[in-house]
């Protein structure tokens, strides 16, 4: 069940590869049509920024929304990129840079899309941080 679950809780958008099509949808509703108060985060991850699409819309939600933050991570970023952004793979940069300091990850709620490989390091960290599954809410259309 990939549904944006009705409560107040922060939520956490982890994505990669043709992931961002459903992530995007979400979030689309989220800001767009809800204009949510509710904390939420995008980390998309990518081999190098020809891999990426719709940053500019994701960059101007978070413009318009203080509770939006997009983040990508390169995991393979070529030399043109001239990436200084994250690198490494998504779940990995997600743990290293918001979820190890966070009071209570087990209280986010988790939606994930993206490639069968990412989607398995996403649920094993998830699980090695004690989130309930019921907290993690996953579409496999990347796979």
């Amino acid at each position: 069940e990939f549904f944006i679950k009705d409560t107040d809780a922060e939520m956490v958008y982890i994505g990669g590869g043709a992931g961002m099509a459903p992530l995007r949808s979400h979030i689309y509703e989220l800001f767009k049509r809800r204009k949510t108060n509710r904390k939420v985060s995008y980390w998309y991850g990518g081999r190098s920024l020809r891999e990426l699409f719709y940053v500019d819309e994701f960059r101007a939600i978070e413009r318009d929304f203080p509770n939006f933050q997009f983040n990508i991570a390169l995991s393979d970023a070529l030399p043109e990129d001239n990436w200084t952004g994250y690198t490494g793979f998504i779940h990995q940069v997600l743990l290293d840079n918001y979820l190890k300091n966070h009071p209570a990850p087990e209280d986010i709620e988790y939606y994930i899309c993206g490639p069968p490989m990412m989607n398995a390091a996403v649920f094993k960290m998830l699980d090695g941080l004690g989130v309930e599954p019921e907290n993690i809410a996953y579409d496999d259309f990347g796979g």
